[in-house]
């Protein structure tokens, strides 16, 4: 038998049993130790990656910390800031408050003061109507304070001259519905004969007249007789005047002329002005308001001013209500004369003769009064309304006018009559360009107007029963002035008045004022045409005007100006019936002229 022992001991056997389990448990923790150690060594790399992200999001939010730490920082910078701005608009409220309340206080005065240099602005710039002729500045003017009392003296020293294509017999002013025909067989209806001998009658002579005449003195004195109440006395003069004396041939003694005489008061408190003496109708534009010496007068040489232009100076009582020197409301009772009755009467007699007298001559032993004042019961009533606004000066102006005279026929003797016209005007002055371009524009349209036109056509005509009858017309300018430079200003205007006639027929033949009542003016010799007589009812009177003023010299000695002026003026006559020839024509003449002046302002 072999030798082999088989040991079947219970404790050996536990014990290998016991080693080979450890052997057992050694081999699974190995493998597993294999299989987690790599897994584990991952596992820490993420953690320390993820300690990384968790330092660097700890280190952003200490940044971000920082961060908000300094915008706190600036916020609250700005919160003082905006604190400090509140509390200087605080300030400036208050400032402006107290501003405000200051203002309001001084608002009465203000406005006072504001009233006292619109009345005052066109007194002392210009004392007399001429400045407002000459669109210059700086005006020099001369004066004194005295008791209170401003006295402002004003002038100027004029050499002026007309050179006319027709003979007028005139001065410095142009009678423009003087103006002499053509004396040809074409417009007078002369036969051959009468027109060679008229060959050298007006209309064929040119004219030349140097004058002085026109120049003017002016004073004026204001005061205030209250704070709201400024009293105003004007006296304007020129030597245009006429008397037995006054002549051209040696010493030339023309006498002295009233222009302006008035009195002016002005409430500035409260807008009321009244005007009272002799001065520029209502009827005249106004650059400014409704005001004296604020008027829009034509610039040009001539003492006639020019067609067109709607004006008369004469004796009124004048009441003025202005609202803030922006609107203004005005109504005047002014001097009432009867320029003229024209036309032609049945009985072949004129209107001026003993069938109607509109005008009376001077009563014998009356040593104060002049002749010739027209039959007139009532003065002229004219009411204007007028308006300031950014563009400009507007107004609108209504007139009544009444018209009274005698006539005599076999069943009535000297028996009263009375007639009323009633017209409509309107104006404006506009700044194109303020002070570069001017414009203007004035009319007046409606019966018995023509006292009122520059050309004095006739107001009114005889009726078929006798009575005074007004005609229908009106006037109309407009023109541009242009302000080179503040010494050098160029105008145009362009102006017309006109009348349209009232005709009726008796016998088979037409009477009246207007077409086809002349008739035969063949009748009219070489002698009418010799003495510049004007055979034909009168139509219209146009002209064309262009000019400058060049303002030589201004500074403490005064101011020189010179002054040129070129007008066409042309008359158009009713037509006229031709029954020795047949059918019938329509006169027309005209009359080109150039004025010149040289015009010394001592103050």
């Amino acid at each position: 038998m072999s030798n082999i022992r088989y040991d079947s001991s219970p404790s050996r056997s536990l014990l290998d049993h016991s080693k080979s389990g450890l052997t057992t448990k050694r081999t699974v923790a190995a493998l597993l130790a294999a299989l987690v150690l790599p897994t584990a060594f991952a596992d820490d790399q993420q953690i320390q990656q993820m300690q990384q992200q968790v330092n660097d999001l700890e280190q952003r939010l200490q940044e971000m910390k920082a961060q908000m730490e300094e915008i706190q920082k600036k916020n609250k910078e700005i919160a003082d800031k905006n604190k400090e701005i509140a509390d200087k608009n605080k300030e400036i409220v208050d400032k402006t408050q107290q501003i405000s309340t200051k203002n309001q206080e001084l608002e009465g005065q203000h406005q006072q003061l504001q009233a006292q240099t619109f009345e005052i602005s066109g007194k002392f710039k210009a004392i007399q109507d001429q400045w407002d002729l000459i669109p210059t500045t700086n005006k020099n003017q001369g004066g004194f304070i005295m008791d209170g009392v401003t006295l402002a003296f004003g002038g100027y020293l004029a050499e002026e001259n007309a050179i006319r294509s027709s003979n007028l017999q005139a001065d410095i002013n142009s009678p423009f519905s003087k103006i002499p025909f053509n004396p040809n067989p074409g417009n007078l209806l002369l036969n051959q004969q009468q027109a060679q001998n008229a060959a050298s009658g007006y209309y064929n002579q040119s004219s030349f007249n140097a004058t002085a005449r026109q120049s003017r003195f002016s004073v004026m004195a204001q005061g205030n007789a209250d704070k709201n109440t400024l009293v105003t006395g004007y006296y304007e003069m020129d030597w245009l005047g006429d008397s037995p004396t006054a002549n051209g041939t040696q010493s030339n003694s023309y006498t002295a002329r009233v222009r302006h005489l008035y009195t002016n008061i002005d409430w500035t408190d409260i807008g009321w002005h009244m005007l009272a003496g002799q001065s520029w109708s209502l009827a005249v534009l106004n650059t400014q308001g409704v005001t004296p010496r604020n008027e829009e007068i034509p610039v040009v040489i001539d003492a006639e001013y020019m067609p067109g232009f709607v004006w008369n100076r004469q004796a009124q009582i004048r009441v003025v209500k202005d609202w803030d020197k922006k609107y203004w409301a005005a109504i005047s009772l002014e001097q009432s004369q009867t320029s003229g009755v024209g036309g032609t009467l049945p009985n072949g007699t004129l209107p001026n003769g003993n069938l109607n007298n509109y005008t009376l001559p001077a009563q014998a032993g009356g040593l104060l009064t002049p002749g010739n004042y027209s039959v007139n019961k009532f003065p002229d009533i004219i009411g204007k309304l007028a308006m300031e606004t950014n563009l400009g000066h507007y107004e609108v102006f209504g007139m009544l006018r009444n018209f009274d005279g005698t006539y005599s026929n076999p069943n009535v003797t000297a028996a009263g009559q009375s007639s009323w016209a009633g017209s409509m005007g309107f104006g404006s002055v506009l700044k194109i360009i303020p002070h570069t371009l001017d414009f203007k524009i004035s009319g007046l349209y409606g019966n018995g107007v023509g006292r009122y036109g520059t050309s004095t056509l006739n107001d009114a005509t005889i009726g078929p029963n006798g009575e005074l009858t007004p005609m229908r017309g009106g006037s109309f300018l407009t023109g541009l002035t242009l302000h080179v430079k503040p010494t050098f200003d160029i105008y145009a205007d362009i102006g017309r008045d006109w009348i349209n006639g009232y005709t009726y027929g008796s016998g088979g033949q037409t009477y009246g004022y207007g077409s086809n009542v002349v008739a035969n003016p063949g009748q009219f010799t070489s002698k009418a045409a010799l003495s510049g007589f004007t055979p034909y009812d009168l139509h219209s009177v146009t002209q064309e005007t262009l000019g400058f003023w060049w303002a030589a010299y201004k500074g403490y000695y005064g101011a020189a100006k010179v002054g040129v002026q070129y007008s066409h003026t042309g008359v158009s006559a009713f037509s006229v019936r031709a029954s020795q020839y047949g059918g019938s024509f329509t006169p027309y003449t005209f009359d080109n002229m150039i004025l010149t002046s040289i015009r010394f302002y001592p103050m």
